[in-house]
Protein backbone atom coordinates (compact mmCIF):
# COMPACT_ATOMS: atom_id res chain seq x y z
CA UNK A 1 0.00 0.00 0.00
CA UNK A 2 1.29 3.45 -0.81
CA UNK A 3 1.99 6.24 1.65
CA UNK A 4 -0.46 8.57 -0.09
CA UNK A 5 -3.21 6.13 0.52
CA UNK A 6 -2.33 5.81 4.20
CA UNK A 7 -1.92 9.46 4.88
CA UNK A 8 -5.64 10.38 5.38
CA UNK A 9 -6.08 7.61 7.87
CA UNK A 10 -3.02 8.71 9.81
CA UNK A 11 -4.15 12.28 9.93
CA UNK A 12 -7.54 11.22 11.12
CA UNK A 13 -6.08 9.29 13.96
CA UNK A 14 -3.85 12.14 14.99
CA UNK A 15 -6.73 14.57 14.98
CA UNK A 16 -8.81 12.37 17.20
CA UNK A 17 -6.07 11.96 19.67
CA UNK A 18 -5.49 15.66 19.88
CA UNK A 19 -9.13 16.36 20.37
CA UNK A 20 -9.40 13.94 23.27
CA UNK A 21 -6.31 15.23 24.87
CA UNK A 22 -7.24 18.85 24.63
CA UNK A 23 -10.64 18.34 26.05
CA UNK A 24 -9.18 16.67 29.05
CA UNK A 25 -6.93 19.52 29.82
CA UNK A 26 -9.56 22.07 29.44
CA UNK A 27 -12.32 20.34 31.48
CA UNK A 28 -11.49 19.03 35.04
CA UNK A 29 -12.57 15.47 35.78
CA UNK A 30 -13.02 13.91 39.24
CA UNK A 31 -11.73 10.43 39.45
CA UNK A 32 -12.75 8.06 42.23
CA UNK A 33 -10.66 4.96 42.62
CA UNK A 34 -12.27 1.93 44.11
CA UNK A 35 -9.91 -0.82 45.03
CA UNK A 36 -11.45 -4.25 45.34
CA UNK A 37 -9.45 -7.38 46.05
CA UNK A 38 -11.02 -10.75 45.59
CA UNK A 39 -9.07 -13.80 46.61
CA UNK A 40 -10.36 -17.11 45.65
CA UNK A 41 -8.66 -20.07 47.23
CA UNK A 42 -9.51 -23.43 45.93
CA UNK A 43 -8.11 -26.39 47.84
CA UNK A 44 -8.62 -29.87 46.55
CA UNK A 45 -7.69 -32.72 48.87
CA UNK A 46 -7.60 -36.09 47.30
CA UNK A 47 -6.92 -38.92 49.72
CA UNK A 48 -6.81 -42.54 48.68
CA UNK A 49 -6.84 -45.10 51.44
CA UNK A 50 -6.28 -48.67 50.70
CA UNK A 51 -6.76 -51.24 53.37
CA UNK A 52 -5.71 -54.82 53.06
CA UNK A 53 -7.30 -57.03 55.60
CA UNK A 54 -5.78 -60.44 56.12
CA UNK A 55 -7.95 -62.81 58.05
CA UNK A 56 -6.79 -66.20 59.20
CA UNK A 57 -9.37 -68.79 59.99
CA UNK A 58 -8.50 -71.93 61.95
CA UNK A 59 -10.73 -74.77 60.92
CA UNK A 60 -10.64 -78.05 62.79
CA UNK A 61 -11.92 -80.94 60.74
CA UNK A 62 -12.70 -84.09 62.62
CA UNK A 63 -13.18 -87.22 60.61
CA UNK A 64 -14.08 -90.61 61.93
CA UNK A 65 -13.01 -93.41 59.67
CA UNK A 66 -14.27 -96.92 60.06
CA UNK A 67 -12.12 -99.46 58.27
CA UNK A 68 -12.75 -103.17 58.04
CA UNK A 69 -10.00 -105.34 56.64
CA UNK A 70 -10.26 -109.02 55.91
CA UNK A 71 -6.87 -110.74 55.83
CA UNK A 72 -6.40 -114.22 54.46
CA UNK A 73 -3.17 -115.62 55.72
CA UNK A 74 -1.62 -118.80 54.41
CA UNK A 75 1.03 -120.29 56.59
CA UNK A 76 3.51 -122.65 54.99
CA UNK A 77 5.67 -124.67 57.24
CA UNK A 78 8.61 -126.63 55.95
CA UNK A 79 9.75 -129.50 58.02
CA UNK A 80 13.07 -131.11 57.36
CA UNK A 81 13.46 -134.69 58.26
CA UNK A 82 16.87 -136.25 58.38
CA UNK A 83 16.71 -139.80 57.27
CA UNK A 84 19.71 -141.94 57.80
CA UNK A 85 19.80 -145.04 55.69
CA UNK A 86 22.24 -147.74 56.38
CA UNK A 87 23.15 -149.44 53.17
CA UNK A 88 25.01 -152.63 53.34
CA UNK A 89 26.75 -153.52 50.15
CA UNK A 90 27.88 -156.96 49.54
CA UNK A 91 30.49 -157.18 46.86
CA UNK A 92 31.04 -160.53 45.43
CA UNK A 93 34.13 -160.97 43.39
CA UNK A 94 34.42 -164.02 41.36
CA UNK A 95 37.98 -165.10 41.45
CA UNK A 96 39.51 -167.16 38.76
CA UNK A 97 38.07 -170.54 39.50
CA UNK A 98 41.13 -172.26 38.14
CA UNK A 99 44.63 -170.87 38.15
CA UNK A 100 46.87 -172.61 35.65
CA UNK A 101 50.41 -172.27 37.01
CA UNK A 102 53.51 -171.92 34.89
CA UNK A 103 55.40 -175.06 34.08
CA UNK A 104 58.78 -173.70 35.15
CA UNK A 105 60.04 -170.19 35.76
CA UNK A 106 58.82 -167.94 32.94
CA UNK A 107 57.69 -170.86 30.76
CA UNK A 108 53.90 -170.94 30.94
CA UNK A 109 53.21 -173.97 28.76
CA UNK A 110 54.90 -176.39 26.34
CA UNK A 111 53.25 -178.82 23.96
CA UNK A 112 53.85 -180.90 20.84
CA UNK A 113 51.83 -182.59 18.12
CA UNK A 114 51.42 -183.34 14.41
CA UNK A 115 47.97 -181.97 13.58
CA UNK A 116 45.32 -179.65 15.06
CA UNK A 117 45.44 -179.23 18.82
CA UNK A 118 44.70 -176.87 21.75
CA UNK A 119 47.38 -176.47 24.40
CA UNK A 120 46.53 -176.61 28.05
CA UNK A 121 45.46 -173.25 29.54
CA UNK A 122 47.84 -170.92 31.36
CA UNK A 123 47.06 -167.99 33.65
CA UNK A 124 48.33 -164.40 33.44
CA UNK A 125 47.85 -162.60 36.74
CA UNK A 126 48.83 -159.23 35.22
CA UNK A 127 49.07 -157.82 31.68
CA UNK A 128 52.15 -159.40 30.13
CA UNK A 129 54.20 -159.68 26.95
CA UNK A 130 54.48 -163.21 25.57
CA UNK A 131 57.06 -164.97 23.45
CA UNK A 132 55.76 -167.91 21.41
CA UNK A 133 58.41 -170.25 19.95
CA UNK A 134 57.43 -172.92 17.42
CA UNK A 135 59.72 -175.63 15.99
CA UNK A 136 58.44 -177.18 12.73
CA UNK A 137 59.71 -180.42 11.18
CA UNK A 138 58.35 -181.23 7.72
CA UNK A 139 56.84 -184.66 7.02
CA UNK A 140 56.30 -183.98 3.33
CA UNK A 141 57.40 -181.62 0.60
CA UNK A 142 57.71 -178.06 1.99
CA UNK A 143 55.15 -176.88 -0.54
CA UNK A 144 52.54 -178.69 1.54
CA UNK A 145 53.77 -177.69 4.98
CA UNK A 146 51.86 -175.09 6.96
CA UNK A 147 51.03 -174.08 10.54
CA UNK A 148 48.77 -171.39 12.00
CA UNK A 149 48.33 -170.58 15.68
CA UNK A 150 45.72 -168.46 17.57
CA UNK A 151 45.85 -167.11 21.14
CA UNK A 152 42.40 -167.77 22.65
CA UNK A 153 40.74 -166.49 25.81
CA UNK A 154 39.36 -169.32 27.94
CA UNK A 155 36.32 -167.36 29.19
CA UNK A 156 35.10 -165.83 25.91
CA UNK A 157 36.59 -168.44 23.58
CA UNK A 158 37.72 -165.67 21.22
CA UNK A 159 41.19 -165.15 19.86
CA UNK A 160 43.12 -161.87 20.05
CA UNK A 161 46.43 -162.68 18.24
CA UNK A 162 47.62 -165.15 15.62
CA UNK A 163 50.60 -166.13 13.48
CA UNK A 164 51.47 -168.56 10.65
CA UNK A 165 54.31 -170.35 8.85
CA UNK A 166 53.95 -171.58 5.25
CA UNK A 167 56.27 -173.85 3.26
CA UNK A 168 59.05 -173.68 5.82
CA UNK A 169 60.55 -175.65 8.63
CA UNK A 170 62.80 -174.68 11.52
CA UNK A 171 62.39 -172.53 14.65
CA UNK A 172 60.13 -169.46 14.53
CA UNK A 173 59.54 -166.83 17.23
CA UNK A 174 56.47 -164.63 17.67
CA UNK A 175 55.94 -161.82 20.23
CA UNK A 176 52.55 -160.76 21.57
CA UNK A 177 52.47 -157.49 23.58
CA UNK A 178 50.19 -156.43 26.42
CA UNK A 179 48.11 -159.57 26.78
CA UNK A 180 45.45 -158.85 29.47
CA UNK A 181 45.40 -160.75 32.74
CA UNK A 182 43.19 -163.80 32.28
CA UNK A 183 43.25 -167.49 31.32
CA UNK A 184 44.55 -168.30 27.82
CA UNK A 185 45.40 -171.19 25.54
CA UNK A 186 46.90 -171.64 22.04
CA UNK A 187 44.98 -173.35 19.24
CA UNK A 188 47.13 -174.84 16.48
CA UNK A 189 46.20 -175.88 12.94
CA UNK A 190 48.98 -177.71 11.06
CA UNK A 191 49.53 -179.79 7.94
CA UNK A 192 52.29 -182.25 6.97
CA UNK A 193 54.59 -181.46 9.89
CA UNK A 194 55.47 -182.14 13.46
CA UNK A 195 55.58 -179.17 15.76
CA UNK A 196 56.65 -178.14 19.27
CA UNK A 197 55.45 -174.97 20.97
CA UNK A 198 56.70 -173.02 23.99
CA UNK A 199 54.85 -170.02 25.50
CA UNK A 200 56.82 -167.96 27.97
CA UNK A 201 56.39 -164.63 29.69
CA UNK A 202 58.84 -161.91 28.69
CA UNK A 203 60.34 -160.25 31.76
Amino acid sequence: MRFKELLPAVLLAVGLAAGFGGGAVLRPVTITEVSSTTETTTSTLVSTIRETVVQTFLTTLTRTLTSTQTLLRTSTQTQTFRVTDTITKTTTQTALTTVYPAERGTVLVTDRGSGNKDTRPFTLEAPSDLKITIRITARADLRYVGLTWYLYNVETDRWIRNGEVDEEQGVFEFYVARVPADDWYVRIFSANCNWEITVEKVT
